[in-house]
């Protein structure tokens, strides 16, 4: 039994106690108020002096004297002190059990409503949201057991995250079509161009043509990779290599963009350090975050690379030296198809896929993405990964 059914059950089980000591506590306070007249009116029944003579002789020291005068006034007057038949006792205790059985009753119901009220409410906003009214939320009542408590607020949580996904997928469908439909407009128009003979049927146009079919064709891995890491099946194939040598690569890759916008890389990563990680989606990150320098940060002329690690945890840091961003940016870096409004006017916007896709592969690998404002202008890009999860240092050169 989980911790919450073990406390709920004891706060059911307490109040049930008390509801039965209660009662119990009633029907024998009944029996001792009975009693308590019947020696009353006994006492009356006896002539006067006698009452005040027995209660002194039942409470002094015992005797023999004391005994026999006992004995000499219950002979007498014996007749008065008959005790309540059996079946006397059984009405009474029957009367007072139906007399307190309206008070029983209300406190159970009151009980009772006191659960009842906030599941009733949890699952009428279950309904609401089975519905797609993921507005829907549970009050949450003071009054209720901290158990029940805890599920109307674990309910709405759950409601809030569904609300927001759902907002999200209606936003990412209509971006989708958005970023797809451009490329594929371009391509289709370009075609058409030269089948109508506007353009020459040359390389040039051929490849203006391939160059939009890339873009969808990014669009929709991007599309999958984000897909697979959200439902938990990104496959990895986990290696190890050099960490060093795999940057040179990727920024030999990346030479005639850089090239292209005046910019310069460096790789402070040491010779020493390895990793173990999937090389092809680590490299994805990278190149990533490369292309992100070149498109947003041009004007700063350097793209750095360089890597932190410890026992546990193994960071590989991209840094530019561009316009500083807002904190607003900063926070948003992360989320699908979102792009800066300074973004829009530079060079080749991108997709805004991009981000989303490194995060969603560090959290694959178990780790994070973590952008921060550099002082001075620039940003500064961290790919967490933990060291549990098979990233170790090399020993060595």
């Amino acid at each position: 039994m989980k911790p919450s059914r073990r406390s709920l059950w004891a706060w059911l089980t307490w109040r049930m106690i008390a509801l039965a000591i209660a009662a119990t506590a009633a029907v024998q306070a009944g029996m001792w108020v009975r009693y308590s007249y019947w020696e009353s009116k006994n006492e009356a029944q006896l002539p006067p002096g006698v009452a005040e003579e027995l209660r002194q002789l039942e409470n002094a020291p015992k005797s023999e004297e004391v005994s026999k005068r006992l004995v000499e006034l219950y002979t007498q007057y014996g007749d008065r002190f008959a005790m309540p038949s059996d079946s006397d006792d059984l009405l009474i205790q029957m009367l007072l059990s139906l007399s307190i059985t309206p008070f029983v009753a209300a406190f159970g119901l009151l009980l009772a409503r006191r659960i009842v009220e906030p599941v009733s409410d949890v699952a009428t906003a279950a309904e609401s949201v089975s519905m797609g009214r993921f507005s829907a939320r549970a009050p949450v009542l003071e009054s209720a057991p901290a158990e029940l408590q805890r599920l109307a607020n674990h309910f709405n949580a759950m409601a809030e995250r569904l609300e927001a996904y759902d907002r999200e997928l209606q936003d990412s469908s209509a971006a989708i079509a958005h970023e797809l439909r451009t490329p594929l407009t371009a391509a289709m128009g370009r075609l058409q161009g030269i089948v109508d003979e506007v353009f020459p049927l040359d390389e040039r146009q051929i490849r203006t043509v391939l160059d939009q079919l890339g873009q969808i064709n990014r669009i929709i891995g991007d599309l999958q990779v984000l897909s697979l890491a959200q439902g938990g099946r990104l496959q990895l194939e986990m290696t190890e290599f050099d960490l060093h040598g795999f940057v040179e690569e990727r920024l030999s890759w990346a030479l005639p963009s850089l090239q292209e916008r005046g910019m310069t890389a460096a790789n402070h990563v040491s010779r020493k350090e390895t990793v173990r990680a999937d090389r092809g989606r680590l490299g994805q990150v990278l190149s990533a975050l490369v292309d992100n320098a070149v498109r947003y940060a041009s004007d700063g002329r350097l793209v750095e690379i360089d890597c932190r690690a410890d026992a546990s945890t193994l960071e590989l840091i991209v840094r530019d030296r561009g316009k500083s961003a807002s904190v607003d940016d900063v926070s948003r870096f992360f989320e699908r198809f979102w792009r800066s409004e300074r973004s829009r006017s530079r060079y080749a916007g991108g997709t805004g896929l991009g981000l989303s896709v490194v995060q969603a592969i560090c959290k694959a690998h178990g780790g994070e993405a973590k952008a921060a404002a550099r002082p001075g202008g620039g940003l500064e890009i961290r790919i967490c990964l933990p060291r549990d999860q098979g990233l170790r240092r090399s020993i060595g050169g």
